[in-house]
């Protein structure tokens, strides 16, 4: 009898082996194509700079009069106007860095980018960033990726599950080709699209980052564009000083992100043609880079990030540096150039960071013996707080300097960063974007109770007091009811206020049989309409702090919605979500 059961377990287990395989098995091959195709065009977009810096070295030779370099000056602007012609002629979605489109095709569109998207990418993105313009390499391919991945769903006609799976793992590719960090890559694509790690998409994001970082290394050698020295572990004075660091660089985050989007707003407002703006960005960023050559403000900024984190550089010219990278990536991206600002963003902060350690070693020089260690730590802190993205900033960096003994530092500084980050950036550098559209970003986890609205949750019958009523009778109500709060109406059933515990503790207990609600009643009402989603709902508890929300059309209370009933909509909303995506990868 032991042994037919033994089989029949066996044969249980094939068939589960077989149904996930048949599930799953098109989605994890699709994904190695789309990494593979990801690593090619990562190769791609690196040709496409190396074409236009050659270019930008032939304009240097044969435009140099007297002191003055003027095709030094003026390649960034061609290098904008080849950009912005090719953003507004053929694929406005190439416009900016890139990573806020995705994040707009896989939360509002569905998963779905054209394919004209990847190819007018390398090309206008290569002309910007090898022409000198000031922006990274890594959002562009990144946003290369996720386009590559959505086309092979819509060529197999995926539905929209399946879809966004592919577009996260493209993106995730894409990161991880550009930096030659495959494990960095994968967080990349959760933390800025989901904003946490879901096991389902997993194995996809982790097979198109393999693929496309062996077809990279394969056509061009795995040579790190970042180099990070050896270092050993930090010391506790260190890791307490590191900390700190992280609070410097969350406030040069939020002016990084404030001035890249002040500048473009500048931009936008401008009555000239869009193709135009760009050239204007290459001006300025032509002007600026000029007096501070060989430091990487030109391009993706590699040259520079390296010699500061080789300890390069004196404290106050590192910090002009910062200066200078930042407004000359925002004239490049600001005006609508198509350029990454991921690595511009790991310059500022290792610049920042530099300077810190060097000001730490002049006044204790035997307790701060590395000022280059606080400039891998604050690179790593200002990504963290700039794009909320604390875990991918931790490990890509561990993977650039194949080094372990860097986490501690790295987890002190994101740490603190990131969490100052909170208080300070309502909206992270690839999300305001969205915010200024109008496209709201779901709060983490949250995005499920978009599915359901406040009127399929909320409580109908609702006790309400009135105006008139005394505190003594609130306070009996409260004990019957066993609620803490009421609606107020008045006789044609408005609501006018709300009555709650904590108005009554403000009234000494022997005065309430005298004072009445509407002496003390919040007139200052958060309310929210029927036809809101529950996620609504939520944001709104979160914001102002309240526990119920009233819920009105027309002026008049129709319902109330609370906690309780939040929690049983997010488990209807999760309880449809699991039902549709078996559904759609069945």
């Amino acid at each position: 009898m032991i042994e037919p059961k033994r089989e029949l377990r066996k044969k249980e287990r094939w068939k589960k082996v077989v149904s996930l395989a048949r599930r799953y098995g098109k989605i994890e091959i699709l994904s190695m194509v789309a990494g593979a195709i990801s690593g090619a065009s990562a190769v791609a977009l690196d040709t496409s700079i190396e074409i236009f810096r050659g270019f930008l070295e032939y304009l240097e030779s044969m435009y140099m009069l007297g002191p003055f370099d003027i095709g030094l000056i003026l390649a960034p602007t061609l290098g904008g106007l080849i950009s912005g012609l090719i953003t507004w002629r053929f694929a406005p979605e190439v416009k900016g860095h890139g990573i806020p489109n995705v994040l707009e095709s896989f939360l509002h569109k569905e998963g779905i980018i054209k394919i004209r998207v990847p190819i007018a990418r390398i090309i206008s993105s290569g002309a910007l960033i090898g022409l000198g313009g000031s922006a990274g390499r890594e959002g562009p391919i990144g946003q290369v990726g996720a386009g590559v991945g959505s086309f092979l769903a819509q060529i197999f006609k995926l539905p929209i599950r399946p879809r966004r799976m592919l577009l996260i793992a493209g993106l995730s590719a894409g990161i991880s080709s550009a930096f030659d960090a495959p494990l960095g890559g994968v967080l990349f694509g959760f933390e800025i699209l989901m904003g946490a790690v879901h096991s389902i998409e997993l194995i996809p994001a982790f097979l198109a980052s393999i693929s496309a970082v062996s077809v990279s290394w394969t056509l061009r050698g795995a040579k790190p564009v970042i180099v990070i020295p050896p270092q050993a572990f930090p010391s506790v004075p260190e890791i307490i000083l590191i900390l700190a660091l992280g609070i410097i660089v969350a406030l040069m985050a939020k002016v990084w992100v404030e001035v890249l989007y002040k500048v473009e707003d500048k931009f936008n407002d401008l009555k000239i043609p869009e193709w135009v703006k760009p050239a204007l960005g290459g001006l300025g960023t032509g002007l600026i880079a000029y007096w501070s050559l060989g430091w990487g403000i030109l391009g993706p900024g590699f040259d520079g990030l390296n010699k500061i984190l080789a300890g390069e550089g004196v404290l106050g010219f590192l910090i002009l540096l910062a200066g200078i990278k930042l407004i000359a990536t925002s004239l490049s991206i600001g005006s609508g150039g198509s350029g990454g600002i991921f690595t511009p963003t790991l310059y500022m902060g290792a610049a920042v960071g530099a300077a810190f350690g060097q000001l730490l070693h002049f006044a204790y020089p035997s307790i701060f013996p590395r000022p280059e260690l606080f400039a891998i730590a604050g690179m790593a802190a200002h990504f963290s707080a700039a794009a909320r993205a604390p875990l991918t900033a931790v490990v890509l960096t561990t993977e650039l300097g194949r080094n372990y003994a860097l986490i501690p530092a790295l987890l002190a500084s994101c740490a603190t960063s990131y969490f100052l980050s909170l208080f300070l950036m309502e909206n992270t550098m690839y999300t305001r974007e969205l915010e200024e559209k109008g496209e709201k970003v779901p709060v983490l986890g949250l995005g499920v109770l978009d599915r359901i609205k406040v009127k399929d949750v909320m409580i109908n019958n609702v006790v309400t007091v009135k105006p008139e009523d005394t505190l003594q009778d609130i306070h009996e109500l409260m004990l019957h009811a066993h609620h803490m709060g009421f609606p107020v109406v008045d006789e044609r059933g408005d609501l006018i206020g709300m009555i709650t515990f904590s108005e009554l503790m403000k009234v000494h207990k022997r005065l309430w049989p005298k004072v009445k609600v509407k002496d003390v009643m919040s007139k200052s009402l958060i309310k929210i309409s029927p036809e809101d989603t529950v996620h609504r709902a939520v944001e709104l508890m979160l914001k102002c702090g309240v526990g119920r929300l009233p819920v009105v059309e027309d002026g008049k209370l129709v319902g109330i919605l609370t906690k309780t009933d939040v929690i049983k909509a997010y488990e209807k909303a999760v309880l449809m979500k699991d039902l549709d995506e078996a559904a759609s990868i069945g």
